[in-house]
């Protein structure tokens, strides 16, 4: 059970992967929501007062932070209600996943707008021992239709004035947006959204690597799930004419996600995204309703039906991935343990380079004095073995962590 209310704590012989670095047998003190201090696990006078927990030299991590997650444990945001939703955060919170934005699917824009009105409650309100609300990320309706991949091609449509007037009246819950450069009025939208604080993102898309630098040029910033549902090069006559990926990796500035969960992309398509996209490329989820459930398990992104796979959901009856099944330390395993990325460079991707993209830097994302003290510690293989989550040590369930 957790504590009911923050307390003192020192986390004694931790090894500390945090800001590039890997540094053994430290002491994580933390004063009731902060991090007091990390110092070497001999330091004895900085731990008086406090409830000292050995955790015996395994990782202490920033909390992982995932900005696309639809959903796990059998429910999706989509739809479920609060108290769902809250359980799905206790189950995230429990694998140490201690912040994460709500990803919807493509609907109506009034439908998602009163959605996302719904869920403002949750920003930043859970339990304290459920994951952090961000925001809302909306993963549509403005997408191309050849590139839908799970969203319901029906519902899509370019974005309109008035559709942006409309998602801006929740602009402080709105965090994120993924839409389609090309689309007619979507460079004026990014420009709308983009300025009043959204991170507009490139994704379901049939751009150019024009048309991705004219949004870019207007605010957009990031680019969703590499390789999914993205234009690459084609050919007019003898031209070759980039897509959104090539565009993409090129950029010298723009942020990019990938799944890495070891079904939506092989590892020569993961070491790309890492040589072209270095510090900047974050691992998310996309983690549906499917994540932690057996396959042949059916569960619905909006309209779409899907089901569990072989390790990844797929679009019933049709040769698409329909979302990951997988939380986040199974794709750090991945990267870590089955390619041979660095510790470090794996961690970064989960904790201070999305805290970054979410503009939550200051709080978030990193184990040093001042910051939040949201923490995740894991045995080899990054099997969660505990959370500390707004200053509250949670142990992990006896099976490891349920997801």
């Amino acid at each position: 059970m957790p504590t009911t209310r923050p307390e003192r704590l020192a986390l004694t012989h931790a090894t500390v992967v945090s800001r590039g670095r890997v540094e053994p047998d430290r002491t994580v003190v933390i004063d009731d929501d902060r991090i007091a201090a990390v110092v070497p696990a001999a330091s004895g006078d900085v731990v008086r007062g406090a409830r000292i927990v050995d955790v015996g030299g395994r990782i202490v991590t920033p909390g992982l932070i995932d900005l696309h997650v639809h959903g796990a444990a059998g429910y999706g945001f989509d739809d479920a209600d609060r108290a769902t939703v809250t359980t799905v955060l206790r189950h995230l919170a429990a694998a140490g996943v201690t912040s994460v934005q709500l990803s919807l699917v493509s609907a109506p824009v009034d439908v998602l707008a009163a959605r996302v009105a719904e869920l403002s409650g949750l920003v930043d309100g859970p339990p304290a021992d459920a994951a952090r609300v961000l925001g809302v990320h909306l993963e549509g309706p403005f997408l191309a239709a050849a590139q839908c991949g799970a969203h319901d091609p029906a519902v899509l449509l370019p974005p309109s004035p008035r559709d942006v007037d409309v998602l801006l009246e929740h602009a402080d819950t709105l965090r994120m947006i993924t839409l389609a450069p090309e689309l007619p009025g979507a460079v004026e939208a990014t420009r709308r959204l983009a300025g009043a604080g959204v991170v507009v993102a490139a994704g379901h898309s049939d751009a150019t690597a024009g048309q991705l630098a004219a949004a870019a040029d207007a605010g957009l910033s990031h680019v969703t799930h590499l390789w999914s549902g993205q234009s690459t090069t084609r050919r007019e006559g003898p031209w070759r004419i980039p897509g959104l990926l090539e565009g993409a990796l090129a950029a010298a500035d723009l942020t990019a996600e990938v799944i890495a969960d070891g079904r939506h992309l092989p590892p020569e398509l993961l070491e790309i995204a890492r040589r072209c996209v270095g510090d900047r490329l974050v691992v998310v989820s996309d983690g549906t309703a499917g994540t932690g459930m057996p396959a042949g398990y059916r569960y619905r992104l909006a309209t779409v039906e899907c089901v569990v796979g072989d390790g990844v959901g797929m679009v019933a009856g049709a040769d698409a991935f329909g979302g990951s099944t997988s939380t986040l330390p199974r794709m750090l395993a991945h990267l870590h343990d089955d390619l041979g990325w660095p510790l470090a460079e794996v961690v970064a991707a989960a904790t201070s380079r999305p805290a970054s993209v979410a503009g939550v830097s200051g709080r978030r994302g990193a184990v040093v004095a001042g910051m939040d003290a949201d923490l995740a510690i894991f045995d080899p293989g990054f099997r969660p073995w505990a959370t500390v989550l707004r200053g509250r040590w949670l142990p992990a369930p006896p099976s490891g962590g349920p997801l």
